[in-house]
Order: C-alpha cells, then structure tokens, then sequence
C-alpha cells in the first residue's frame, strides 16, 4: 500500500468506528442530531468538492490534467469516490488497482491480472511458481480492489498458492503415509 492509501484507509477506519458509536448513542435526541450533523459536513464536502471538479474542468486541458491527477491520487480519489463524484467508471478503477498491484507482484516474482468484472465481484488470477503468505498477500490485493471500487462486495484470487502453517500436515500426506503404512512397507 502508497502511504496514500495508508492514510485513507486509517481515515476510513476511524470514520466506520466513530459512525459505529454515534449509532449506538441511547439518547436518540443526541443520535438524531450527531447523524444530522454528519449528513450536513457530508453535502458541504460534497458539494464543494464538485465545484473544485466543474470549476477546474471549465479551465481547458490543464484543468482536465489537474482532475486526471486528482482522479488517479489514492487519498483525493478516496473523496471522489465516498462523494459518488470520481470521473472514472468502474472498469477503469479496477484495471488501475489491478495494474498497480501486478506491478508489484511482478517484481516479486508473480503475476496478477484481472479475469473478469461481475455484479458486485472481481475475478483475478493470481500465478507464481511459489507459494505465499496467502493471508497477508490476499488481504492487501483485496484492500487495493476495494479502495479503488468500494462499491465491489467480492473479489475472488484464483491461483494463489498459500504456504501452509509450519505444523500443517497435508491431508495427502497422511493418506499416503497409511497406504505406505498399510502395505507392511
């Protein structure tokens, strides 16, 4: 993860928790008015944020340059995105989360790249000749995905070969290991 995407998700995860505990406020007179409040600071941003886009837009092609960079910056795309004002369709998003990601991976010896886009899922395959951390590795493709298109439900890593736990014992192993026991080998 950017340092970009870093911040937004700290953020994100500070406003899901504070939202969390204004809903559970048992005065309902404060609750109604801690959400009014959030509501009203959420148009105001909303609202100045599309004029910042219409007023940088109605400059010509340095404005359209300045919306490309805003668009395609992880902390200022978050924005656009929770204000429903990005200039980038989903497909686009997702194949800019995806390139980034196989940016990364390829260096690392892996390749990703995206199989298909379906109502609320993203398909990926995931190919490397060596198994991975599969948790941590799955976690930070999903994290990246769902940033650039938090309106995604699913994303799905076909081809990820996970390192099992230093006391796994593979299912296969043991069937072999009774078959060889069983034979009086």
């Amino acid at each position: 993860m950017t340092s970009g995407e870093v911040r937004s998700q700290k953020w994100i995860d500070k406003i899901e928790e504070l939202v969390h505990r204004a809903e559970s406020i048992s005065d309902q007179n404060a609750r109604g008015v801690t959400v009014e409040l959030l509501q009203a600071v959420l148009e105001f941003h909303a609202a100045a944020l599309e004029r910042v886009l219409e007023v940088a837009a109605g400059s010509g092609p340095g404005g359209e340059a300045i919306i490309r960079q805003i668009a395609t910056d992880d902390l200022t795309s978050s924005m656009l995105l929770l204000h429903n004002l990005h200039p980038d369709d989903l497909e686009t998003r997702i194949n800019r989360a995806v390139q980034r990601l196989h940016d990364v991976f390829v260096s690392l010896g892996a390749r990703l790249s995206l199989s298909a886009i379906e109502p609320g899922t993203v398909r990926l395959c995931f190919d490397s000749a060596r198994s991975w951390p599969g948790a941590p590795v799955k976690t930070s493709i999903e994290n990246a995905i769902f940033q650039a298109a938090p309106e995604i439900d699913r994303v799905i890593i076909e081809g990820l070969k996970e390192t099992p736990a230093a006391n796994f014992v593979p299912v296969s192993d043991l069937l072999t290991t009774l078959q060889v026991s069983g034979s009086g080998i």
